[in-house]
């Protein structure tokens, strides 16, 4: 049961979209779109309308039907340049790593740290980009064992298939019975907290990416400029998460 007061909440599980979320990749991102739609004479501010937290291999399908991504080659092409060629414009979003490191350690035993990650990624960039980040910028986060990509499922967001995969993983680690357990998803796009809502997950939006008012008619429960305003309360093994969300733009 998810219990709410004022902008406190308790959940069981955590669950981050990656790419606007926690690592700030939209500069990089739009650079790389940029290129690839100056070569095939494609408007990227059309594209730029639908692609934010949606697949690669979407986003080519609909906007460059003829490019050839069998076997996801394209979309590997492409992702991989947004890390290898515009890694300078990549950064963290304000306090991302902070709340990440904060959500593995047990309050109740001084900050010991828990045997089983509480939280997971699921993000529609494909692995090659998306572990990337935590060989670099996120190196002292590491990768978490429950991290979903756009090739461990057959729809993408808005869809909820991701959130629902990580959830079910993340319950069978931590033994929580996943059909009762429940969830906070962190997104910065419309797409992502459509899917958050589909499943039944309280949102937070970020406003890295979109407007406070576009995130809200999405569905956001809460809407944030960065995850510094994202305070654990408490946090104890085999216990809920208790979380507060501080001075939410949409309140």
């Amino acid at each position: 049961m998810t219990v709410k007061k004022d902008n406190q909440f308790s959940v069981d599980v955590c669950l981050f979209d990656l790419d606007g979320t926690i690592v700030s990749t939209t500069v990089a991102a739009e650079s790389a779109w940029r290129m690839l739609c100056a070569k095939e004479g494609v408007d990227p501010e059309e594209l730029f309308k639908f692609s934010h937290g949606v697949r690669t291999s979407e986003v080519l399908a609909k906007f460059f039907p003829n490019i050839d991504n069998t076997d996801n080659k394209m979309t590997r092409e492409l992702e991989l340049s947004m890390a290898n060629n515009f890694l300078d414009t990549v950064s963290l979003i304000p306090g991302a790593k902070d709340l990440l490191l904060t959500l593995d350690k047990d309050t109740a035993r001084q900050g010991a740290k828990f045997n089983e990650r509480k939280w997971a990624i699921v993000t529609s960039g494909s692995p090659d980009l998306a572990f990337s980040w935590f060989k670099t910028i996120l190196k002292e986060v590491g990768k978490p064992d429950v991290f979903i990509t756009a090739f461990d499922v057959t729809k993408g967001k808005p869809d909820p298939e991701g959130y629902a995969k990580a959830k079910k993983l993340l319950c069978e680690r931590l033994q929580y019975e996943s059909a009762s357990a429940t969830s906070v998803v962190f997104e910065d796009a419309p797409a992502g907290i459509k899917a958050g809502k589909a499943m039944g997950a309280i949102t937070v939006g970020i406003t890295s990416t979109y407007d406070l008012q576009t995130l809200i008619d999405a569905g956001a429960d809460y809407v944030v400029k960065d995850l510094t305003q994202v305070k654990v309360l408490k946090n104890i093994e085999g216990d809920q998460i208790t979380l507060e969300i501080e001075n939410p733009l949409n309140q």
